[in-house]
């Protein structure tokens, strides 16, 4: 039994990856019935949508045009050949006007006119344009021309080429495959293929049927089609394929049958109440999990899956108890510490716990004892500097009770304006770059502004600092960032310094607005223009072109610009004046 279920396993496995492998498709369809110059064809592009949710459903990515002009051809086709890179499996269907001339096909876009042979390289898609790409770029390929009906344009170009019009072909003309690929016609090379009377062209209407049939092989896929095209058309038509393919291909595995399981055999239930009460009581994971493998729905399944987990929680958090250090001599050592006022009882604590529980706490500590004492020297050097200068000041005969109003002295705010330091205030435990920086951030709140708050402190921090103590009405000793001073700016409530407009502004209702500039006297108003765009243009061009050139005969080509600034492309012919025009 275990053999059987390992070579289901494995056949299993293996289809798995060929169909992760087939996964990789593309297509391009392209359906062309809107003809501008000749009349329209019924089918081609319903067959683009028909086959293009055909292809979808198989599982390719499907680039799909419909209607195209030749550069929306060529954009197309384009989009389809930057998606054939690592492409498995590469399809192109046609369906339109097709034409051959010395033995090469063209596929016909909808603005096409094909007046003279030379207009066949600029007015009309070559089919290999196609084809190489794909050859070049994937190693198979599936091509479907649904391009072989009755064609006006064979006609104009086998007029204008006079005796050179046998090169003109009448159908599609055959193909050449590379290796890999596989090339299949609506009809055989020279004939022509019928249009139907349904939704569908016979061809496309066949191809949609039965490609992809379930582990069938494409070239049987084609026998098929075959069978059902030359009954649809009584024997008129009858596809052609050309192919050089090295292996099978196909499009839509079979799917497999899921093996019935046997039917369990029916459970005693007095054998399975004797075997839980053998284990309820137990401590062992294994015992739960094998009743559970033995009576996976039983009547105690529920209660066995809640012991195996209280079990295996138990099991995880005894592991987790046994891994984790003991902490005590750790917690014991900070908690003699914690209190101190000196850096190198933290910093023999990081050298012995660099990782330690209270490792960042001991980094902030230091460096906030490290700050501390830096700001009471500053204050101390500070407040000698002031009594210097007040014995000074007490014994000059030429002492005034003024000041300059540009003279900064003394440090911090005035004694009476200080905020009491009797304990340690948090912003005393600032750095100097994090002072700055609550500075300023409180001088743009109050509306003293610094610009862009970076933390350092240099002439347009003092100059808002200036401000600040003027508008204030604080006599400020110095303008270098001080924790009194932080202390004092959060204490302001609402803005403290004047709004300043700038250039062209002017103050309203709390806010700078710019100045209104005087109305013009007058009522002359500039007539406005309108830009013209290609949205105004007529569908058909050749009214204007007939108005313009006149009733001359000839087949020059002319070139003018239409009115709504699109140019067009005009060219008339032997036998009459009338102008034949199309959008460039």
């Amino acid at each position: 039994m275990a053999v059987k279920h390992f070579f289901c396993f494995f056949f299993l496995l293996l289809l798995s990856l060929t169909s992760a492998h087939a996964e990789r498709r593309v297509a391009l369809v392209i359906g062309n019935s809107g003809y501008a110059n000749v009349a329209e064809l019924k089918n081609p592009y319903n067959d683009a949508k028909g086959m293009s949710d055909k292809l979808t459903d198989l599982g390719f990515d499907v680039v799909t045009g419909l209607d195209l002009s030749l550069r929306d051809m060529r954009q197309t086709v384009r989009e389809f050949i930057k998606k054939l890179d690592n492409a498995d499996l590469a399809l192109f269907f046609y369906a339109g006007h097709g034409i051959q001339v010395n033995g090469e096909n063209y596929l016909v876009p909808v603005d096409a006119e094909l007046s003279t042979h030379l207009d066949l390289d600029f007015e009309a898609l070559p089919a290999n344009l196609v084809l190489n790409a794909m050859e070049q770029s994937t190693k198979v390929n599936l091509v479907f021309l649904d391009a072989c009906r009755n064609n006006p344009f064979t006609e104009n170009l086998a007029r204008s080429m006079g005796t050179r019009s046998s090169a003109v072909g009448r159908g599609l003309a055959k193909v050449g495959s590379g290796v890999g690929s596989l090339v299949s016609f609506a009809t055989q090379p020279g004939n022509v293929a019928l249009d139907g009377d349904g939704e569908n062209s016979p061809f496309t209407t066949a191809l949609i049927k039965h490609l992809g049939t379930p582990g069938q092989d494409i070239t049987r896929d084609l026998v098929m089609v075959r069978r059902d095209v030359l009954e649809a058309t009584k024997g008129q038509q009858v596809p052609w394929d050309n192919s050089s393919l090295t292996g099978e291909v196909i499009l839509k595995q079979l799917e497999m049958m899921q093996p019935v399981e046997p039917e369990k055999p029916a459970i005693n239930p007095q054998i399975e109440l004797t075997y839980w009460d053998s284990i309820k009581s137990g401590q062992n994971a294994a015992y739960f999990e094998t009743y559970l493998s033995r009576y996976p729905e039983g009547q105690f399944a529920d209660i066995a899956r809640i012991r195996l987990d209280e079990i295996k929680a138990q099991a995880e958090s005894d592991k987790a108890k046994q891994a984790k250090p003991d902490a005590t001599a750790e917690i014991t050592y900070w908690q003699t510490i914690q209190n101190s006022a000196r850096p190198e009882m933290f910093e023999s604590y990081l050298g012995r716990y660099p990782n330690g529980i209270y490792a960042d706490l001991a980094q902030l500590k230091i460096q906030s004892i490290k700050s501390q004492a830096e700001a009471d020297a500053r204050r101390k050097a500070e407040a000698e500097a002031q009594a210097i200068a007040a014995a000074a000041a007490n014994a000059s005969p030429e002492r005034t009770t003024s000041k300059p109003a540009d003279e900064i002295t003394v440090a911090a705010l005035t004694p009476d304006q200080a905020p009491s330091t009797t304990s340690t205030s948090p912003v005393s435990l600032l750095s100097p770059e994090e002072l700055a920086t609550a500075l300023q951030t409180e001088l743009n709140r109050v509306g003293c502004s610094v610009g862009r708050v970076d933390g350092d402190w240099g002439n347009r921090s003092r100059q808002a600092l200036r401000t600040y103590g003027r508008e204030a009405g604080i006599d400020l000793a110095s303008l270098d960032p001080d924790p009194s001073i932080l202390d004092q700016l959060k204490k302001s409530t609402g803005r403290v310094c004047p709004l300043t407009c700038g250039r062209n502004q002017e103050l309203k209702n709390g806010r700078c607005v710019a100045t209104r500039k005087p109305e013009p006297s007058g009522n002359s108003t500039k007539p406005s223009t309108q830009t013209k765009t290609t949205d105004s243009c007529p569908k058909n061009p050749s009214a204007y072109g007939n108005k313009v050139i006149g009733k001359s005969h000839g087949l020059g080509r002319q070139t003018l610009t239409h009115p709504c600034g699109r140019k067009l492309a005009c060219r008339g012919s032997r036998a009459s004046w009338v102008k034949n025009c199309i959008w460039l």
